[in-house]
């Protein structure tokens, strides 16, 4: 019985931390940043903003510059659950990865 609920355990920490860590990529336009939040804008006109970048994508693509705006990137993220000052839950979208997409 012990070793089927230390089982049953693994199993259930495994399934939250994959849900946790999954990616997520759009094609989407750069619309552009304001105060720390990145904006863009999918193929189905579907707004997306992005709380924070990965060090790795910012260094890549200085989205604070403003030659990025306008320009199409595939955009891997992935979304945090957070507590905001009440404590309330919210989901957090974290920029993990981006590329130009180049134009033909």
């Amino acid at each position: 019985m012990k070793k089927l609920m230390i089982l049953l355990f693994t199993i259930a920490s495994f399934a939250f931390v994959n849900q946790q860590e999954e990616k997520l990529t759009i094609k989407a336009t750069f619309d552009g940043s304001e105060e720390g939040i990145y904006y863009f804008t999918d193929e189905e006109d579907e707004s997306f903003y992005f709380e924070t970048i990965s060090k790795e994508a910012l260094a890549k693509y200085n989205l604070l510059k403003e030659e990025f705006i306008g320009e199409s990137f595939e955009v891997t993220y992935k979304i945090e659950i957070k507590k905001d000052e009440y404590e309330e839950e919210y989901e957090s979208y974290t920029i993990v990865k981006l590329k130009l997409i180049e134009q033909e």
